[in-house]
């Protein structure tokens, strides 16, 4: 219970830190840095960083103005500097008059701090407050008229004429062998051949394989030198008449299965089309398809 105690203020201190980690996506890549630092309470890196960002953008967006001075805030709080904590925040009411720290994740002393900031500036929030919801109810109202506008001309003018599809193939596709390249190319017929070629030399040669390995791990095969029949590699003729016939498949399933398989990449290569653009013309009656290939 007392060790609990003892880190509910760092909880605490960490808890703006998690909100603001979420906050900070999207926004400029030193705003992310100061976050992260933010977090592990690391308040003058966090403040340095974040100040470094303010001169090197005095007119930042809104929403990285907002997550700067905040952290600003609330590292110059914890770092004891009450006069910089001060003007940070109200940096950040001059973005966002109505904004408030969640009581629930911050520190009241410092929820506190930001609302006697806000007391003291009423007079001047208020006239800015009004003037930042009619620049939002202009900008809404701008969204309403454009969208208005182009939902007009779509009915005059009907759907689209044509509809253009782009098809971005994948160049190390070529280099797969059963085929992979002429499926990808469209050409299923061919891709099929080639794969079932292959598949066919590839099973021939496995199973030339396991027989050349039986025969030779085969006891029965085996004969002394001196016996009728037997051949000076230890193994009667029969055995090594096999074995040259099997060792033949093997060899030329082996070599017709990487022959084959030159082939198909040399094909799929030769027919290969980096991107296809597909134009849908849309008709009554049905659908008029047309390709544009390009190298």
């Amino acid at each position: 219970m007392t060790r609990a105690l003892l880190l509910l203020p760092l909880v605490l201190a960490a808890g703006p830190s998690l909100a603001q980690t979420r906050a900070a996506a999207g926004v400029h890549p030193d705003l992310r840095r100061a976050s992260a630092r933010f977090e592990f309470g690391a308040w003058a890196e966090a403040a340095g960083i974040v100040q470094q960002y303010l001169a090197a953008h005095p007119a930042p967006p809104e929403q990285e103005a907002v997550l700067a001075y905040r952290i600003l805030g609330i590292s110059e709080w914890h770092l004891g500097d009450r006069a910089h904590a001060r003007a940070a925040f109200v940096a950040l009411l001059s973005e966002d008059p109505d904004y408030r720290l969640d009581p629930f994740l911050v520190p009241p002393p410092i929820v506190e701090f930001l609302e006697e900031v806000r007391r003291e500036h009423e007079p001047t929030l208020g006239p800015l407050r009004e003037q930042k919801r009619m620049l939002r109810e202009q900008e809404r109202l701008a969204d309403e008229a454009r969208r208005r506008l182009l939902a007009e001309e779509r009915a005059r003018t009907g759907p689209p004429s044509k509809v253009v599809r782009v098809q971005e193939r994948v160049y190390a596709l070529n280099w797969l062998p059963f085929g992979a390249g002429q499926f990808q190319n469209g050409q299923t017929g061919k891709g099929t051949a080639f794969a079932a070629g292959e598949l066919a030399l590839g099973a021939i040669n496995v199973a030339a394989i396991v027989v050349h390995d039986q025969i030779i791990n085969d006891p029965a095969n085996r004969c002394v030198p001196s016996e009728a029949g037997c051949e000076a590699s230890g193994y009667k003729s029969t055995a090594r008449s096999r074995l040259r016939l099997v060792d033949a498949v093997k060899y030329t399933s082996a070599g017709l299965f990487w022959a084959l398989y030159g082939l198909g990449v040399y094909d799929a290569h030769r027919n290969y089309v980096p991107r296809i653009e597909t134009e849908i013309t849309p008709r009554e009656a049905g659908v008029t398809v047309s390709l544009r290939w390009d190298f």
